[in-house]
């Protein structure tokens, strides 16, 4: 890690967060490192961004990837910035999974095998196996790197647990079901929960595991301080942080800690990340590249290329291909964007084969107007893998005697089969607001000189060179539509207000009724509960539970009042009192400039959405987390929607208030300062 000068610093605030956001979403493996890595300017740089590939059991974490042509950004460096946070029980709790799943493991041997010494094994055979292949977002996950000591520490816990208790608990799930499945372990984890005389040990167990958690935050943030980074104390609680990696962090433990996606990684640790380096040239080379500049310093036009990577979609287990479908959705919601890049293995495997019916099902459900590029990317794997099973080649020919060019053209059109049912969805949507596809590309990573399928490839135009300078150019074509970015100077976000003064009443019982009858107090899977706080709280979007009838009281709901506190917030907009003027180069821009705002603000509900979230953040923060004890994922859920109802819904109709107007206010200085971020250019 490298020492961070004043000027690099500066330069970083410069470029952080500029540039339109492109959601880039595909399948795991589909390449989405790849474009990024393709795009950088120096081996070094490709090299770092090439640790993030995911190939294991882990999540890439989300991150806002920026490559820019700013000479002060090293060429040879990449930035890392992200924020590192302590965890509370609210956050990592599981409902007791991991603990009772491991208890009755070894009930269930000992149900059959009274024997004290093999149960002992058996609890210890379970904890292993559910720290060595865990789940992406199970508690196992954060805890699979513990060493001996710790797990030994779990484990001299876990064995207080009475073994007479725990088969009290086992027969009476018996009692309750005979299927010893997944029903089985529900119920027993349900009895083993709800047992008051069992309760200080669950405690116990969980102030471990959250103290262990915690020495993992305040070890990495010692590590990130002793390499270099700069760390800052937030305000509100955790840690920001500023690394600048380079050449000598490639094969670095801290370069894995911070980048690598499987075992190794520390990814789970952290929260907004956004990575900035230096961009190839081919990627600015482009007619009309002042659609790309973000900001002038002196003579010095800044560009930016803004690209949000995400996690792979089936990269998590069990999940459907309408839950990766609405993630797409949620991912445009988050960042406001309105452009898509769909990445797409050639190479079909089963994987690729669901994303087609996620990302189909996207583009004929989605209503709203986005622009999408499709990018097939491994087109030197898929156009192999199509030669041999074409059935004209056979695996014993030597490769020297394919007409690779003739290939290319068989494989283009049974893709272009791919490309057509896309187009059909998008037919298909019934929708007012609909996707429109802008183009499609196809890239491959080509490395040998002489191969001659490479060459056909290269011919074809299709390596990531090619390709991305193609896309960018497409991209920067529908934006000169919209005509020059406005020129101002810092601070615009600062300028707005709102008169309440003549704001009666209004009635919002549809809100109130869904917030309170329909989802507070209601008993829930604790899968439920993340997929409600993750769409409301990130994107600020409605979850439909997709819960089967059961026998455990498991309820399914619709938070319709995450889209009703949106339409709330959003008749208020157009009382919005802006002061463009002082912040606008050209001041006879305002009326133009001022209404281009407002389309901005009130498009796909942008005001009325990080309203939604900042109110699901803010009641996250002061019920969801606030009990210290051990508590169901569902009563954290319930004081978190008491809290929004206590602060801000209190009836069926209300009153505007200033608590309200303080959080509207701060919404809109958001969306403000996203628009500049993303339409305009910054003055220095």
């Amino acid at each position: 890690m490298y020492e961070i000068s004043n000027d690099v610093m500066e330069a970083i605030g410069r470029v952080e967060g500029k540039g339109e956001p492109i959601v880039a979403a595909g399948t795991t493996g589909s390449g989405k490192s790849a474009v990024e890595e393709a795009s950088a300017s120096h081996p070094v740089t490709q090299s770092l961004l090439g640790i993030r590939e995911a190939s294991g059991k882990g999540s890439v974490t989300k991150a806002s990837t920026i490559a820019t042509d700013y000479e002060m950004i090293p060429e040879d460096k990449l930035v890392m910035l992200a924020e590192l946070h302590p965890k509370t029980i609210a956050e990592c709790g599981d409902d007791n999974e991991l603990l009772g799943n491991v208890l009755y493991s070894g009930a269930k041997d000992y149900f059959k095998n009274p024997d004290e010494n093999l149960y002992k094994t058996k609890l210890a055979k379970a904890l292993t196996n559910l720290l060595e292949h865990p789940a992406n977002d199970s508690l196992g996950y954060k805890l699979k790197d513990i060493g001996g000591d710790k797990y030994d520490a779990l484990m001299e816990v876990i064995l207080k647990f009475d073994i007479s208790q725990v088969m009290i608990i086992y027969n009476e799930m018996i009692a309750k079901t005979t299927r010893k499945g997944q029903k089985g372990v529900r119920i027993f984890i349900e009895l083993l929960s709800s047992r008051e005389s069992l309760r200080e040990i669950v405690v116990e167990f969980w102030n471990l595991v959250i103290k262990f958690i915690n020495e993992e935050v305040e070890a990495l943030r010692d590590k990130l301080e002793s390499n270099g980074a700069v760390v800052e104390v937030k305000p509100e609680g955790g840690y920001k942080f500023t690394a600048l990696l380079g050449e000598d962090d490639i094969d670095s433990e801290i370069a894995e800690l911070l980048l690598k996606s499987e075992e190794g990684s520390k990814e789970y640790l952290l929260s907004n990340v956004s990575l900035i380096y230096r961009g190839a040239d081919y990627i600015f080379n482009i007619e009309n590249k002042d659609a790309l500049t973000v900001a002038e310093l002196g003579d010095t036009k800044i560009h930016c290329i803004r690209i949000i990577d995400t996690q792979g979609l089936f990269h998590s287990t069990g999940v459907k291909a309408k839950d990766e479908s609405e993630r797409i959705v949620d991912l445009l919601s988050e960042f406001h964007s309105t452009k898509l890049l769909l990445v797409v293995n050639s190479f079909v495997t089963d994987t690729v084969k669901d994303g087609y019916d996620a990302i189909s099902m996207m583009l004929q459900e989605v209503n709203r107007d986005i622009e999408v590029y499709i990018l097939f990317t491994h087109w030197d794997e898929y156009l192999k893998s199509f030669a041999n099973q074409s059935g004209t080649v056979s695996r014993f020919s030597r490769r020297s005697n394919i007409d690779w060019a003739e290939k290319y053209k068989e494989a283009f059109y049974a893709q272009q089969k791919v490309v057509d049912r896309f187009a059909a969805a998008v037919d298909d949507n019934t929708s007012k607001k609909k996707p429109k596809i802008i183009g499609v590309y196809r890239a491959a990573i080509l490395s040998e000189d002489g191969n001659k399928m490479e060459d056909v490839l290269d011919c074809e135009g299709v390596q990531y060179p090619d390709a991305l300078n193609i896309l960018f150019a497409d991209m920067v074509k529908q934006a000169v539509v919209n005509g020059d970015k406005y020129r101002v100077i810092e601070g615009l976000g600062e300028t707005v207000d709102i008169d309440a003064s003549k704001f009666g009443k209004q009635n919002i019982s549809a809100l109130y009724t869904n917030l309170v009858d329909e989802c507070k107090n209601q008993k829930l899977y604790a899968s439920t509960v993340r997929a409600c706080n993750r769409k409301w709280i990130n994107a600020g979007n409605v979850h439909e539970a997709q819960v089967a009838a059961n026998d455990y009281g498991f309820k399914k709901i619709t938070t319709k009042f995450v889209r009703e506190i949106r339409n709330y917030a959003m008749s208020y907009v157009k009382n919005l009192d802006i002061d463009a003027k002082s912040y606008l180069i050209n001041q006879d821009d305002e009326e133009r400039f001022v209404a281009d705002l407002m389309e901005y603000l009130t498009l796909q509900q942008n005001v009325g959405r990080e309203v939604a979230k900042m109110i699901g953040s803010e009641s996250y923060s002061e019920g969801f987390v606030r009990a210290k004890e051990f508590k169901y994922q569902y009563e954290r859920f319930t004081d978190m929607l008491q809290y929004a109802q206590d602060n801000y819904f209190v009836a069926n109709t209300i009153y505007f208030t200033e608590h309200f107007k303080k959080c509207l206010i701060a919404s809109a200085k958001k969306c403000i300062c996203d628009f500049v971020d993303s339409k305009c250019i910054v003055v220095y």
